[in-house]
């Protein structure tokens, strides 16, 4: 089998985790990151990690964060670090239990939800613990005012157009789920087992709301065949992301007015990260820009697209 092949079939189980998916870039996003890379390999345990720790919220995506940074960080206006960059190897430890229990869920939320919809699911094999699994799929949109009037609130401002003729086309949104109380875990693990075992099926399943609180929500943006996704995702305290080392790319600091910045630059296209602090909250939003059609825009060009969203 072709190694770059191989390797995206890899990166491609990275854009189902529930808290950074985004409309199906995945196509574009392996090329612009693995362009010139056929010949790298990661170990087997690293390739496995990398499959299943997505499902614990560990690893950005590649349109998110994966390969975003080159080991730096971003601060608050107060000096205080919100986001940091790691590599692969430093992935934290979890038990092989753990992570084919999350994989599992993350599947059946794929097969079994419907957009829109959340659940939580009851994993038979496993899982010694009994512990349950929330998954979710994204509300989509093509109509951004009805976007705007749902994160109404939110302190997250969705720019209609960019600079150089972008224009608004669809954004994929993911809503925080209504989950039980903690003290009532274990009754609903209880009940999700039992249904699991009466119906002689591997889960049990319990659909749940989605509250209006956004999660994270990507944008798409066009300009003729010339494509410009962003992402902001909210984040509580230091948010780290894990880095392929094979990935080629070179990464430096900037600035627009007051906000830092990281414009990066690889050999499939580039890409610019900012962090803004959510008035009245210790949370951020979380940004990120990529170009998804290979126009290798400077970072004055990239600054300039990001300014609507610092307003």
């Amino acid at each position: 089998m072709d190694k770059n092949m191989d390797m995206n079939q890899e990166l491609k189980a990275l854009l189902h985790n529930p808290h950074f998916r985004h409309p199906d870039l995945s196509g574009q996003v392996m090329q612009r990151l693995y362009t010139g890379e056929r010949e790298a390999r990661k170990p087997f345990w690293l390739k496995y990690k990398i499959s299943l720790l997505v499902t614990a919220g560990l690893l950005l995506t590649a349109s998110t964060g994966f390969a975003a940074v080159q080991y730096q960080s971003l601060k608050n206006r107060q000096g205080e670090l919100v986001y940091q960059v790691k590599p692969a190897q430093e992935f934290p430890a979890f038990e092989e239990e753990e992570l084919q229990r999350l994989n599992l869920s993350r599947e059946l939320g794929e097969e079994l939800l419907a957009p829109g919809t959340a659940a939580i699911f009851y994993i038979l094999e496993h899982n010694p613990d009994g512990k349950l699994d929330t998954q979710n799929k994204p509300v989509n949109y093509s109509d951004l005012a009805s976007l705007r009037t749902k994160l109404s609130g939110q302190d997250l401002a969705l720019a209609g157009t960019l600079p150089g003729g972008y224009k608004f086309q669809e954004a994929a949104a993911y809503f925080e789920p209504v989950t039980p109380a903690t003290d009532e875990e274990a009754a609903i693990a209880d009940q999700l087992r039992k249904q699991a075992e009466a119906a002689g099926r591997s889960y049990g399943m319990m659909p749940v709301r989605l509250s209006d609180q956004i999660l994270n929500v990507t944008a798409v943006y066009k300009q003729g065949d010339q494509e410009v996704t962003v992402t902001a995702r909210r984040a509580t305290g230091v948010s780290t992301a894990y880095v392929d080392e094979q990935v080629d790319f070179t990464a430096e600091k900037v600035t627009a007015g007051d906000t830092q910045m990281i414009y990066t630059k690889y050999k499939g296209g580039n890409s610019l990260s900012w962090s803004l602090d959510i008035p009245g909250s210790d949370e951020t939003y979380q940004y990120q820009l990529d170009e998804m059609s290979g126009q290798f825009l400077s970072k004055e060009e990239m600054i300039a697209l990001a300014e609507p969203f610092l307003e």
